[in-house]
């Protein structure tokens, strides 16, 4: 999946260059001809590349989500995730993943800034420079500056291998566990900006 270098060499500038290159002169409303331009960030191959379930730690439970949809919106892509097999009481019902893709400058490359909502709370801000180099601007799990009270919002083992093998897949990206230990359920990070 190496979507990222793709749009850099197509330097798109907005979504009206994608969807005036994304439809045949001859469409009509009823008959809509839609050609896939598979060298575009923009297109369902996403889907394919995520994994299917994630499972989170919340204050020590874990909680289990779906799949859902993923939108494409100009430089974003937003990936829910929802609760499964059915709503709980009181459990947010919503897992969402912002990720949204900024071009520098200066040395042409391309970062990705990461947001993770969990209902209503965002739960995690970063940011990870190619090939590896992650910032954390904001955090709720241990020992965190905007949640003190140390309820963990965390990823489950097994899904935090699933989600850093997923960043692993845009192009230029190398992230390893322990770049993202402030994702995991255990005590062993701190945020060093806090």
């Amino acid at each position: 999946m190496k979507f990222i270098k793709k749009f850099n060499e197509m330097n798109l500038s907005s979504e009206s260059d994608i969807a005036k290159d994304s439809i045949y002169d001859d469409a009509t409303i009823d008959q809509p001809k839609v050609r896939v331009n598979k060298n575009l960030i923009y297109n369902s191959h996403w889907k394919a590349e995520l994994p299917e379930f994630l499972s989170i730690n919340n204050n020590k439970k874990e909680y289990k989500y779906k799949r859902g949809n993923v939108m494409l919106l100009a430089d974003t892509v937003q990936i829910t995730y929802d609760l499964y097999p059915e709503e709980k009481w009181g459990i947010p019902d919503t897992l969402e993943f912002d990720i949204y893709f900024v071009k520098d400058s200066e040395s042409q490359k391309i970062r990705i800034d990461v947001d993770v909502t969990y209902g209503d709370l965002m739960a995690c801000e970063f940011s990870i420079d190619p090939p590896n180099k992650v910032n954390v601007t904001q955090d709720t799990t241990y020992h965190s500056k905007f949640d003190p009270s140390n309820s963990v919002f965390a990823l489950t083992d097994e899904s935090l291998n699933k989600f850093i093998k997923f960043l692993n897949k845009i192009d230029g990206i190398k992230v390893t566990r322990n770049d993202m230990k402030f994702l995991d359920q255990y005590d062993n990070w701190t945020n060093k900006k806090a």
